[in-house]
Order: C-alpha cells, then structure tokens, then sequence
C-alpha cells in the first residue's frame, strides 16, 4: 500500500484526542489512559510525528521522547483566515486549518513567534493567522503542511466556505487520509487533482486514540467537551473508529 506515516495528537487538543503524553506504563498498569509514548513503545517506533492545536503540550512530549531516545517532530494545527484582523462571523466561516512543522531547534523558536502572533493578535474563538502575517515569520526551518480534513480544499467542497490560500512563499505538502468515512474517496480524488504536477502527496493516518474499542470512550469525551450527546455528536467522522493505531497497523500491513 505504500508508506503512510502515523499523525498522532495529544489531549492538550482539547477534546481531539484521549492519548495522553505521559511516559509509557508499567507493564502490570491497566487503569490508566494511554499516551502516546505508550504506543511507540510497543512499536518501536524511533520516531513520533506529533500534531497538536497549541503548544501546551510540547515541552512534555520533547523531555519524555528524549528520554525515551525517539525522534520527536512536531507540528502546530492553526487556524488560517484571510485577514485576521477581520473578527466577525463571515471571516471565522471562511477560516480553515494548516499544520506548520518544525524542523529543528530555530523552527520551533519560529514556531513559538507564529502561534504567539495568532493566539494575540488574531485571537477570534481561537488563535488564528494569514499569510501576509506569517509570511514575514517564515523560515527555512518550517514546513508547511495541508491535512486532509477542515483544509481550505475540505472547506470549499463540502461547505459554504470561500478559502483562498497563498502558497507564494513555500511549497506545501498535502496529507491524504482513508479512515472509511463517507467523505474519504472523493477528497482523496480531489487531492490528487489539485496536486497534480504542482505538490507533493504524503499518505497519513490520524490517531486520536489506541485501538478500536476505544472509539466509546473517544466518542464521549469529544461529546462531552463538545455540549453534544452521544447519539447525535455532530462530528465529521463521528461514524467511523478508524482513527486508531490499530487500524494504522492493518493499513500498513494490506
């Protein structure tokens, strides 16, 4: 099936995700939540691609994979608008997400500036940013990376969003995901289209939670931070529990 590179997120995503970023249990421990170290771990992963919505959890997951001797790259998930100075309904509509990825030391130092910017001057609900804001912030030690859900292109098709990005500056890498949810086929076409002779493509999978039997508990606590109920989450993907390193592993394994 080819490479497809695990995108794990932490509980500091409130309400994203129920791994924790603790160091990996005792083997006799089964009453507490599982982390992500957990999972590498078991795996023997060497290195963990780390996805949060704010920089809360970084220092924890830094000190614990160096001790833990793996490779940690993290990435922020920001809010991208067209004017953040633009605070009302029609902007936040037109808002959609992007994953800045520090590279090295100096990028994470950037990366502090960017969500630093967005989280004061573009705070509207939430910390947001555009590109003639972070373009000066840029460096060579950032990626720039388009997932696949609640990008400007999921947004444009599925919604009544009109997002315009700039990508004049750097060159994007677009994720693509199959979690088996409705969606999933035709935004996989649409990537491809899009990317075609212009961006790479990188296949990924989101991992918000250990296995499928965990989906339940994933589930309710999303409702929970969401003022949903459980019968109706209204969440995109909400039908599907392959957001898990279990379903990782079969897809790899094809």
């Amino acid at each position: 099936m080819g490479e497809i590179i695990p995108i794990f997120k932490s509980h500091y995503s409130l309400g994203r995700s129920i791994l924790t970023l603790n160091l990996p249990k005792e083997e006799d421990a089964t009453d507490s939540a599982d982390s992500v170290f957990d999972i590498c771990q078991d795996a023997g992963l060497k290195e963990v691609y780390l996805v949060d919505d704010n920089m809360a959890g970084f220092l924890e997951a830094f000190t614990n994979a160096e001790e833990l001797k793996i490779k940690l790259i993290f990435g922020l998930r920001l809010t991208f608008c067209s004017d953040h100075s633009n605070k009302s309904e029609e902007g936040r509509q037109n808002s959609y997400k992007n994953i800045i990825f520090a590279k090295n030391a100096n990028g994470y130092k950037q990366l502090i500036k960017i969500y630093t910017f967005a989280a004061q001057e573009g705070f509207y609900y939430e910390p947001r940013i555009d590109f003639n804001s972070l373009k000066p912030l840029w460096d060579k030690d950032l990626l720039l990376a388009v997932p696949f859900y609640d990008s400007f292109l999921y947004n444009n098709k599925y919604t009544d969003s009109q997002c315009v990005p700039d990508f004049s500056f750097t060159d994007p890498v677009f994720f693509t995901e199959d979690n088996d949810t409705l969606l999933d086929k035709d935004m996989q076409a649409r990537v491809l289209d899009f990317c075609s002779d212009k961006y790479e493509v990188v296949k990924t999978k989101s991992i918000y939670y250990k296995n499928r039997e965990d989906f339940p508990a994933y589930l309710t606590f999303r409702c929970i931070n969401g003022r949903t109920t459980v019968e109706k989450p209204n969440f995109d993907g909400m039908c599907s529990p392959e957001f898990c390193y279990e379903s990782y592993l079969e897809a790899i394994n094809e």
